[in-house]
C-alpha cells in the first residue's frame, strides 16, 4: 500500500481502542534505539522528516522470515499483538490506513530503504520504501535496532599532509 509520513515517525497500532501514552513512547524512542513499543503499539523514528507517497508492505510470515539486512538501510525488532484483525499505520497529522492482519502475538520485523537526507530530504516524496514482517512469536522480543543509515559525508574531503 501506500501510506504518508510526516514528522520523521510512525507508528503500527494492533488495537485501536489501546490507548497509550504517545508523549512517553515518543521519548523512549529517541533515547537511543529510534523504536519504542507497548504492548499493541510500535512508534518508529525514520530518517526522513516526510514523505507523502511512500510504499509499505506488510507481510505475515508463519516463521520469522530469511535476515535479508544487505538490502535494507535501517531495520528495527520488536514485539507486538494484534487484536481486530487489522494492523494500523499512521503518522502525525495523517489519516491512519489499516492492513487485514489475522489476531496473534507477532515478532515484528522494520526495514526502510532509500534515504537521502536526514531530516527534509528535498522533497515531500523522497523514494524511500517500507518494509513489516510479522510472525507469531511467544517471546517478547525487546525493542531494538538492528542497522542504522548514516547519511553519505558531503563537502570537502580532508587532504593527507
Amino acid at each position: 500500500m501506500t501510506v504518508a509520513l510526516d514528522y520523521g515517525q510512525f507508528t503500527l497500532s494492533g488495537n485501536l481502542d489501546d490507548d497509550p501514552d504517545f508523549t512517553t513512547i515518543l521519548q523512549d524512542a529517541h533515547v537511543d534505539a529510534h523504536i519504542a513499543s507497548t504492548d499493541h503499539t510500535v512508534l518508529v523514528l525514520v530518517p526522513h522528516q516526510n514523505n507523502f507517497r511512500m510504499p509499505l508492505r506488510v507481510e505475515v510470515w508463519a516463521a520469522p522470515p530469511p535476515r535479508d539486512f544487505g538490502h535494507w538501510e535501517e531495520i528495527f525488532e520488536c514485539a507486538l499483538a494484534v487484536d481486530g484483525g487489522e494492523l494500523w499505520y499512521g503518522s502525525p497529522t495523517l489519516a491512519s490506513r489499516p492492513c487485514e492482519v489475522p489476531d496473534g502475538r507477532y515478532g515484528v520485523r522494520i526495514c526502510g530503504r532509500g534515504f537521502v537526507n536526514r531530516g527534509w530530504p528535498g522533497s515531500a516524496t523522497p523514494g524511500d520504501v517500507w518494509r513489516v514482517q510479522l510472525w507469531p512469536s511467544r517471546r517478547n522480543l525487546p525493542d531494538r535496532r538492528i542497522r542504522a543509515w548514516h547519511p553519505p559525508v558531503t563537502g570537502p574531503v580532508p587532504q593527507a599532509g
